[in-house]
């Protein structure tokens, strides 16, 4: 499955049926599928064709809404892109924030239009607001703006991705039973079990153990070592 297989690109009013294409090749090119147009005015789907080579796929399965509301139905989250300075009563992340905080559910993030941006009305759908730090000049291509928020989406997922890959499993209790087991054995041979409950002794051990949280590598390390320790110590009752 795609990192960003769960995010949906909605473009709101988009003026310039180009900056669509530029958009869907955008899209293309970070593994993003699903991708609304809302009422959009005097659409060219060969103009917006001839500005997305090899996504034509994008545009050809694009769905067209006439509100917002439509357009991010099914969406746990809604994000709403803005490069506008004002007050605001939603959360602002950079697409660096957002990278960080966005998780594996569906997930619509809003564009509007190139002239005026998203309205107060389409954010009233948006739980948060992502702004593209810029220098003095503010002002970004449509078609710019979602290259950026996709690129930086595929950067943090694909980084995350990586982080779980190198994570590895815990010992199983399996694992963690057989190694108290082999312990308790060995203990068996001292007199630190006289007086003393065995089945208490194994809840402590196996408890301590399950707190250590070794990983399943570790535990059939130690398993190694307890089988040599309990053959050593057999060997030695035995002479």
């Amino acid at each position: 499955m795609e990192p960003l297989a769960h995010l949906r690109v909605v473009l709101v009013r988009p003026l310039q049926s180009g900056n669509i294409g530029v958009a869907a090749r955008a899209l293309a090119n970070h593994g993003i599928t699903d991708f609304v147009i809302v009422d959009p005015p005097g659409f060219d789907p060969e103009l917006a064709r001839r500005m997305a080579p090899n996504a034509h796929d994008i545009i050809n399965n694009a769905r067209f809404t006439e509100t917002v509301e439509e357009a991010v139905a099914g969406a746990v989250m809604v994000i709403g892109t803005t490069g506008r300075l004002r007050r605001w009563d939603w959360p602002v992340l950079t697409p660096i924030q957002l990278a960080e905080q966005l998780s594996p559910r569906p997930t619509a993030i809003l564009f509007g239009p190139e002239d005026s941006g998203l309205s107060n009305t389409d954010l009233a759908r948006c739980h948060a607001i992502v702004s593209i730090p810029t220098a003095e000049h503010r002002s970004l291509n449509l078609g710019q703006a979602v290259t950026v928020i996709c690129a930086q989406l595929l950067a943090g997922a694909v980084a995350e991705l990586e982080e779980e890959s190198e994570i590895e499993p815990l010992a199983d209790s399996r694992t963690q039973g057989t190694a108290v087991r082999l312990l308790v054995h060995a203990l068996r041979g001292s007199d630190y079990l006289r007086g003393r409950s065995e089945k208490q002794v194994f809840g402590t051990l196996y408890r301590l153990i399950g707190r250590t949280q070794p990983t399943q590598r570790e535990g059939i390390a130690v398993l190694g070592m307890l089988h040599k320790l309990n053959r050593r110590l057999r060997l030695i009752g035995e002479e």
